[in-house]
């Protein structure tokens, strides 16, 4: 005997109306979207005679609305190739995933299926993107419906609330049939690199992840990144990869160096390190339009931590004073102007004192030549940093804060380029993305006051950076980039 071949119809146009009875004025038995399958058991009155398994329920349509297969071998090339003329046409996201699960359905045992799974996953996640962005109207009860036939084939969206600054809520496609693609070892160099991107984007993050969580996710994203050989990509999908990784590398930095275990120094500048590198053989030239200010961002977020990689220098000048680091409660730090003499006493009155949880980089310690300034700096978040100014005004020592911007903390760092030799001028860096957009600022700024003196967005028009920028400020800042 001849196994019985099942012969679908897959809903080829919205909205489709499944009737009781064959005739346009019937009843109707429920709403069908594109992608939705029904099984044909046959033809009458210029109807299909079919059953809705999602809806459990039989029914006819018009033969018109959908496109008739059978699901055997010999039509698995077929299907194939609809999903790969569909997989990046908009707004046709259930119809290629129908297709897809009915060629996962025909193909014969053992084939290769990643590039229709690497289809499905594009699609799925171009469906969530669309539905994240909607704006109500008639379009929105298509919308719900693609994202129903897309879920009937087992495709899962969650939902992610957004931060206090953007209070947006996006739905995201959970990943799995990239996973899948990133699994299989026939899989192509390009579909490979396409799920790992996938699977490192932070676009689906929750806003607040417990420190354990957000750890997990950049160890999976790492051993993700790490598969893939941008030497076999096209040059801009390779720069791609190389900044998905040099992401990940630093946000690893600035969590080994807050935690308080043995090695963890270590390992913060060995994750830098790979930073910086895989950020350098990202060529700014090669990448796409869409990408170039991805590229500015993660280059602010190496730049955070770039003092992993610094290291902390010694003061060859004799001064009456001395700032330390010490810690106060579990995961704070306090940073301490005391006399030089007074360095290695624990019960000294510091002259000045600020304490924080985030990381205080004492490799970023730099004074002034008069003895009257200097400035360190602290990393609250992962990327995004502060500079803290130590200075002397009159008989008093007081520790101020500088931030990357006004604007909430997203992405952003600020550094010290060097001071004038009497120390009245402090030059300074601020780079950060204030609505979406990167902004760099080269300033100088008078130390008694820390107000603006001077900026300009290229380092070459500000004649004070020419004569007084410091030496380690250009052999190790990233702003010259």
């Amino acid at each position: 005997m001849h196994p019985l071949v099942l012969v679908v119809a897959i809903v080829a146009q919205d909205p489709a109306v499944l009737r009781n009875a064959p005739r346009d004025d019937a009843p109707a038995q429920a709403t069908l979207w594109r992608g939705d399958w029904l099984e044909v058991r046959g033809e009458t009155a210029g109807f299909l005679k079919v059953y809705d398994h999602r809806h459990e329920r039989p029914g006819f349509v018009r033969p018109q609305l959908v496109r008739v297969h059978r699901l055997d071998e010999a039509s698995a090339p077929e299907l194939g190739a609809v999903v790969r003329f569909v997989r990046d046409e908009g707004g046709a996201e259930s119809l290629g995933i129908g297709y897809a699960a009915m060629f996962l359905r025909a193909a014969p045992a053992g084939s290769d299926a990643s590039a229709i799974f690497a289809a499905i996953g594009s699609m799925a996640d171009r469906l969530a993107r669309r539905a994240s962005g909607r704006r109500g109207g008639g379009r929105d009860a298509a919308l719900a419906g693609h994202l129903e036939v897309a879920a009937s084939y087992g495709v899962k969206f969650e939902t992610i609330d957004g931060n206090e600054s953007d209070d947006t809520t996006r739905l995201c496609y959970d990943g799995e049939a990239w996973a899948r693609v990133l699994a299989t070892p026939s899989a192509s160099p390009v579909e490979k690199a396409r799920a790992a991107l996938f699977l490192a984007s932070t676009r689906c993050q929750p806003a607040l992840l417990p420190p354990a969580k957000e750890r997990d996710f950049n160890e999976r994203r790492l051993a993700a990144l790490s598969e893939i050989d941008p030497a076999a990509l096209a040059p801009w999908m390779g720069a791609r990869v190389r900044l998905a990784r040099a992401e990940a590398q630093a946000w690893r930095a600035f969590d080994e160096s807050r935690r308080e275990t043995r090695g963890a120094t270590d390992d913060a500048e060995r994750a830098e390190a790979a930073a910086i590198k895989e950020l350098a053989l990202a060529d700014k030239g090669v990448l796409a339009p869409e990408d170039l200010p991805r590229y500015d961002e993660v280059a602010m977020r190496v730049a955070a931590t770039r003092w992993a990689v610094e290291p902390t220098t010694r003061d060859s000048r004799k001064r009456p004073f001395a700032i330390v680091a010490a810690p106060r409660g579990p995961g704070e730090t306090c940073v301490r102007l005391v006399a030089g003499g007074a360095a290695t006493n624990d019960n000294a009155k510091p002259l000045a004192e600020r304490c924080t949880y985030g990381v205080v980089w004492e490799s970023a310690l730099r004074w002034a030549p008069s003895g009257t300034v200097a400035t360190i700096v602290v990393q609250p978040l992962a990327a995004w940093t502060e500079l803290w100014v130590v200075k002397k005004t009159g008989d008093a020592w007081t520790i101020d804060t500088l931030a990357p911007a006004t604007e909430e903390p997203d992405v952003g760092y600020v550094e010290s380029a060097g001071f004038s030799p009497d120390g009245a001028r402090l030059l300074l860096v601020r780079e950060a993305r204030l609505a979406g957009h990167p902004t760099r600022k080269f300033q100088v700024l008078t130390t008694s006051t820390l107000g603006i003196e001077l900026q300009a967005s290229d380092v070459t028009r500000l004649s004070a950076f020419k004569r007084w920028q410091a030496a380690w400020w250009k052999a190790g800042t990233l702003a010259l980039r």
